[in-house]
């Protein structure tokens, strides 16, 4: 992505003995404007052709910067800012900077330090490897995105620590608070991950609790933490906290990248939720890219994710995703790009009551989390342009 950056250099004066001090920073404005007109054969029960904001990258405006202050120390900070390009709105009702809103501290030898809105280190590991650089979130996101991979996993009121790297090494550490009088321990999150590059190989290992808020009914929106809510896991949103726990890897050779990535996660229930027993959804999935001698970029990506047998339930919920793409870079800095993606679901899980078993039903990527398939099929067409600055 290229920045536009502006080198403010201001000069602030002190009275008496603290003499005059002055410092360098830099601030970047920064974004994304993206718009694709998509197909879905099964929207709720009909299907529909629509203009649809951030298929490839989620369009966004951002500011960042740094200031040095010496000995190898900065302040940083970052704002930003998801909207939809399609009517103008913000991707998030009620939130300006809803994708990120973060200060801190950075050494070189000593990490990062930062607080605010920001994504848990889980994301920042794992992202880069799942299937969203290669096959993009809309329709590539692993079902529902019900592992995280995709940026549906933000964090209020979070301390983030990130160490520098090392031989290829690093650690990162996070914790979110719900910050509601009388209940400290409700609504926070924790998160902790690594990761390590080698020559050709990238690895990275990410946990993160999310937990919810007194008001268990449903997700409490209260709580620190929000994630990707679909008929995939609606019937488990009354869980005291959910559980993530995944590992990926990456292998570049010159034009061609492979890589793999299996994740667990458990919605666990206590006295006030409507289900039962802990819902546990596995997901194993592959992708792949090409670089080809032309400006034409191709990505493909298959996810796998079943349910164990629980609350009364035998025959299980499974989907099944296949994802490709297909990106033509007019530039460093647009592209033109098309996506496809099936999608088949079987089984049975619970409906949004935490009681009633009902029919698996398809959810593309993390596009579709809102207009679900009526049925275990779905199919997403999608061609569309994308410009950063």
């Amino acid at each position: 992505m290229k920045h536009t950056t502006f080198t403010l250099v201001g000069g602030m004066l002190l009275s008496g003995v603290c003499g005059a001090a002055a410092a360098q920073s830099n601030v970047s404005v920064y974004g994304m404007v993206d718009a694709g007109v998509a197909y879905s054969s099964n929207q709720k029960g009909n299907s529909n052709t629509y203009l649809r904001s951030g298929s490839k990258d989620g369009a966004r405006l951002g500011f960042k910067g740094t200031e040095d202050l010496g000995n190898g120390l900065k302040a940083l900070f970052q704002l930003e800012a998801g909207f939809n390009l399609d009517d103008g709105t913000a991707a998030q009702s009620g939130s300006l900077f809803n994708r990120a809103a973060f200060v801190g501290l950075s050494d070189k030898r000593l990490g990062t330090l930062t607080a605010g809105r920001q994504y848990a280190p889980y994301f920042t590991f794992l992202n880069p490897l799942g299937p969203v650089p290669v096959v993009t979130g809309a329709t590539g996101a692993h079902p529902g995105d019900i592992d995280g991979f995709d940026i549906t996993v933000r964090n209020n009121n979070s301390i983030k620590y990130m160490s520098p790297e090392w031989r290829g090494a690093a650690f990162g550490l996070m914790v979110a608070s719900g910050e509601q009088a009388g209940h400290q321990g409700s609504g926070s999150a924790m998160s902790a991950a690594l990761k390590y590059d080698v020559a050709n190989w990238r690895y990275a290992l990410g946990y993160q609790v999310l937990k919810n808020g007194p008001l268990q009914a449903t997700w409490d929106p209260s709580s620190s933490s929000s994630f990707s809510k679909s008929p995939i896991n609606t019937g488990y949103l009354s869980a005291r906290e959910v559980q993530y726990l995944a590992a990926a890897v990456h292998y570049q050779q010159g034009a061609l990248g492979l890589g793999g990535s299996l994740s667990n996660v458990q919605y666990r229930p206590n006295a006030s939720s409507r289900f039962a027993d802990t819902a546990i959804f596995n997901t194993a999935a592959v992708r792949s890219t090409w670089q080809t001698g032309t400006p034409w970029l191709l990505g493909a990506g298959y996810a796998y994710t079943r349910a164990t047998s629980a609350n009364g339930i035998s025959d299980r919920a499974s989907y099944r995703q296949l994802s490709l793409m297909q990106s033509y870079w007019l530039s460093k800095r647009t592209v033109i790009y098309i996506l496809e993606a099936n999608q088949k679901a079987r089984g049975k899980t619970l409906a949004s009551n935490g009681v009633t078993q009902i029919d698996a039903v398809a959810v593309v990527g993390d596009s579709q989390v809102g207009t679900p398939s009526s049925n275990g099929s779905q199919n997403v067409f999608t061609v569309g342009l994308r410009h950063s600055f």
